[in-house]
């Protein structure tokens, strides 16, 4: 990289544990003496940090490669680095890319650094981080790229992590949101072994007032156990992120995912009865090779008597080295896409009414922020930040209350939509 001073226009594209490894990308450079700019003219350094898991982030990454080696001018470079060149690798990619001035890996901030840096530059709200907990996946689902790109399971020490969340609370985050590949997987690599409802514990000591959201939490036979761990500590949230992929037994054979269908619906049944506040979400897909039309409506009804409360689906996408590549039974584009706004149809009913059931409780807020109408909004417990609704603030008309966003608020659900709450602060 040049030794002129760094002027970086950075792009973050992809998932939540992409974005955590940019940011500590960022806070290592800005040590060195670089500056984060808002606007391309200003850089020196256009800088993406690409997402590839599947065929739509790579076009997206391709997309934004392309419009800012148009724009490039002379005495300006341009740094590709994440999941793109973690799958197609730095050589191939310079022959198809050649506006593209240096190409690096996974998890960048490793080019720059001996040590895994635990300071980060926040480029969300600053009121919630995303503390990625590990790397890889030994998971080997017949879709997925991620073992190819990231390899397999590489848990991070527990003492960074704690190191990383003291700093994060320290700047005035207010919820932690935990994620990997897997993050039930947490720990079994290390020695000795860590398990992740241990990890939670400790994290949950530091003397600091916030909340911990789990997500990416792995369907595992002992889930009903893990889960009672969870909501035994206090500063978790009864919120849990459990992506089922599917529910019909020779489907999920098919994708090499567990079939613990049944078990699973036991504990959510179980879970709501004990503390009828807890929020499921899941994630599906639809159209893998063999779906047909009763394998597709076993999932809809699965959905139906489950109904999480929030929901993600996408379509099967026959990536390049996946054993599901090679599947015969493939469903044509248009109907896997037909699919796909078959279940948002169905999701957006039982979302609807799911968030009516909260109605007249009381539910805590994290406040992070005010929109151009003067309304103040958040995240319930219920709601995980960027995928799901959010929370709305009902102030009285006259009301003095002096609001500051990073607050967590405790009022009553007043109303809902689809999926958005709308929630009156306890004034005491």
């Amino acid at each position: 990289m040049s030794e002129k001073k760094l002027k970086i226009y950075p792009v973050s594209l992809g998932c939540a544990k992409n974005k955590a490894d940019f940011e500590k990308l960022l806070a290592l450079l800005i040590k060195q003496g670089a500056e984060i700019v808002l606007v391309p003219e200003e850089a020196t350094h256009f800088w993406v940090n690409t997402c590839a898991f599947i065929k739509p982030a790579v076009e997206e990454s391709l997309e934004h490669i392309l419009d800012l080696g148009e724009i490039k001018k002379q005495g300006q470079s341009l740094i590709v680095s994440g999941c793109l060149t973690g799958r197609y690798g730095a050589e191939k990619l310079k022959e198809l890319l050649p506006e593209v001035d240096e190409f690096y890996g996974i998890e960048p901030y490793q080019y720059f650094a001996k040590q895994e840096p635990y300071e980060r530059i926040l480029t969300e709200n600053p009121f919630y981080a995303f503390l990625k907990i590990s790397e890889g996946c030994n998971r080997n689902c017949a879709y997925c790229t991620i073992p190819q790109i990231r390899g397999r399971l590489k848990s991070k020490p527990v003492d960074l992590l704690l190191k990383e969340a003291e700093f994060l609370l320290t700047l005035g985050v207010k919820e932690l949101i935990l994620v990997a590949q897997d993050i039930t997987s947490y720990g079994l690599d290390l020695k000795p072994k860590v398990d992740l409802v241990s990890l939670v514990k400790t994290l949950s000591k530091l003397p600091f007032e916030f909340r911990i959201r789990l997500l990416y939490l792995y369907p595992v036979p002992n889930l009903k156990r893990l889960l009672e761990d969870f909501l035994s500590i206090p500063k978790v949230v009864p919120y849990f992120d459990l992506p089922i992929q599917h529910a019909h037994p020779e489907i999920l054979k098919a994708m090499r995912r567990p079939n613990h269908i049944e078990s699973l619906a036991e504990t959510i049944f179980y879970l709501r009865t004990v503390i009828p506040e807890v929020a499921f979400r899941t994630t599906v897909m639809v159209g893998f090779p063999g779906e047909g039309e009763k394998e597709f409506e076993f999932l809809c009804n699965f959905l139906q008597e489950i109904e999480f409360d929030y929901l993600g689906v996408f379509p099967f996408y026959p990536e390049e080295g996946t054993l599901a590549e090679k599947l015969p039974g493939k469903v044509p584009y248009r109907e896997r896409l037909r699919r796909r706004r078959e279940v948002l149809r169905l999701q957006k009913e039982i979302s609807k009414k799911r968030l009516r059931l909260r109605k007249g409780k009381e539910e805590e807020v994290l406040l992070l922020g005010e929109d151009e109408k003067g309304r103040f909004w958040g995240i319930s417990k219920a709601q995980a930040p960027e995928v799901d609704g959010i929370t709305y603030l009902l102030l009285p008309k006259g009301s003095k209350l002096n609001l500051t966003p990073g607050e967590l608020i405790k009022g009553k659900v007043k109303k809902s939509t689809t999926y958005d709450l709308y929630v009156e602060p306890i004034i005491k």
